[in-house]
């Protein structure tokens, strides 16, 4: 463990180091002068200062600053210092821990079957109206200023893909098309309907790469006789052999290409179906259609669709698979819950960036934290889930020391190394009985 904790350690010290940050401000002309607020205080003031910033006032910003550092501010001069520089400064910071290859360390010694396992999906949220012009609403009645957040990442070793601030009208379509050079090969993806395409699907294929997601119920099917499926004749197919699920080989169209897949249907509960079919004939009734047989054969089914040989997984190891997506909405959970990140007051635009940019600084150190005890929790004999909620409440009660071990390099190794043992006996996540964890899907169907 000692080497891996020396990593991590030598890999604060270089993400944090005062003479690099206060270099990166002033290639961004945030500090340009001697100042009692250069950027790397600047930083460690923002990431370690009240949470929920609906509650925090600049005076609350100055005293926090003079109680830590010694050194008076006013209120005023923290105003001044949110501005398009410092913006661009934290942007930056934040960029490069993106960027850092930290989590090569657990990627190195990876024995899945995939290099990785990409999760992606977004979270949105209202803002105040004021915002509106650099924030826009996706629509909907009063809904003018809205923020979405793209995040994907490495289920395996934690490293973070992609994360992405943008106005709500950006929807999760258009960030599926515009990051399709981002597929990397020998990689398996699953994200959230919205984000699936026909063009998305081929570019797996052509990456050499695989993805597991839900069929849009829209897209022409064909069987391998290149027939159109008929859902009706499926869903009589599993009531008269009592299956629960089936699985088809099927082309799914894209223009005149066939893109050849693995189609798993499941029956839905009848309480499902009846919510599901309920929501479906409102929405038909207000526009003036009616709902056909085969919608409302498509409507008794989930269907996922994969193109991850056979030999490698079956039916329910595949829809096991699936289920790891719900990972990201426990995140998202979190991060709401425990970060405020809703949490929303109408202020100088450039301080609502500023507080929410260092908002994700803080979680994506602290992600590393928790990817790195549980990957160095599986060299031991029982592998441990971490919950993200109780991890994330724990580093919060922490918050000074992680100040002083990450800022200051005080005891950095020994404060890693209890928190890997108080990670271990307090933030466990608990499985429910007959249910299988994310760890324990990735060692049975993965490896």
């Amino acid at each position: 463990m000692k080497k891996y904790l020396d990593k991590f350690k030598s890999f604060f010290e270089d993400s944090f180091d005062t003479d690099s940050l206060n270099k990166l401000a002033r290639s961004h002309q945030f500090v340009q002068r001697k100042s009692v607020l250069d950027g790397k205080r600047f930083l460690e003031l923002l990431l370690f200062s009240e949470r929920d910033t609906k509650l925090q006032s600049l005076e609350d910003i100055a005293l926090d600053f003079s109680q830590y550092y010694g050194t008076h501010i006013s209120k005023q001069a923290i105003q001044e210092r949110f501005n398009d520089s410092a913006v661009h400064f934290l942007s930056s910071v934040l960029q490069q821990q993106l960027g850092h290859k930290a989590t090569a360390i657990l990627n190195a010694e990876n024995a899945y079957r995939f290099d990785k396992i990409l999760i992606k999906d977004s979270t949105r949220f209202k803002l105040p109206q004021k915002f509106s012009e650099d924030f826009k609403g996706h629509g909907g009645f009063g809904v003018d200023s809205q923020i979405s957040i793209q995040f994907e990442y490495d289920l395996i070793a934690g490293g973070v893909a992609d994360l992405n601030i943008t106005p709500a009208n950006r929807n999760d379509q258009k960030d599926s098309k515009e990051t399709l050079d981002r597929i990397e090969p020998n990689c398996l993806y699953i994200r959230d309907l919205a984000y699936v395409s026909q063009e998305y699907i081929d570019r797996i294929g052509q990456n050499h790469s695989y993805y597991v997601n839900r069929l849009n119920t829209r897209w022409t099917v064909l069987d391998t006789d290149k027939k159109p499926l008929d859902y009706s004749k499926i869903q009589e197919k599993l009531d008269k052999k009592g299956f629960r699920w089936i699985e088809i080989d099927v082309l799914i169209e894209k223009g005149k290409k066939l893109l050849p897949s693995r189609l798993i249907l499941e029956q839905v509960s009848e309480k499902t179906y009846r919510e599901r079919i309920t929501k479906a004939e409102r929405a038909a009734r207000s526009k003036g259609y009616s709902l056909s047989d085969d919608y409302r054969a498509k409507t008794r089914l989930n269907m996922i669709i994969t193109n991850i040989p056979k030999e490698w997984a079956n039916s329910e190891q595949v829809r096991k698979a699936y289920s790891l997506r719900w990972q990201i909405e426990l995140i998202f959970k979190t991060w709401k819950s425990q970060m405020k990140l809703n949490r929303v007051k109408p202020v100088k635009i450039q301080r609502f960036k500023c507080q929410l940019i260092a908002k994700m600084i803080w979680i994506m150190i602290n992600r590393r934290f928790l990817s790195a005890i549980e990957y160095l929790s599986e060299k031991g004999e029982k592998p441990i889930k971490l919950s993200e909620w109780k991890f994330f409440k724990t580093v919060m009660r922490l918050s000074n020391e992680i100040r002083k071990a990450v800022f200051y390099s005080e005891n950095l190794e020994t404060w890693l190394q209890n928190l890997f043992e108080t990670a271990k006996k307090k933030c466990r996540a608990e499985t429910k009985k007959g249910k299988n964890n994310h760890l324990e899907i990735l060692n049975i169907f993965l490896a």
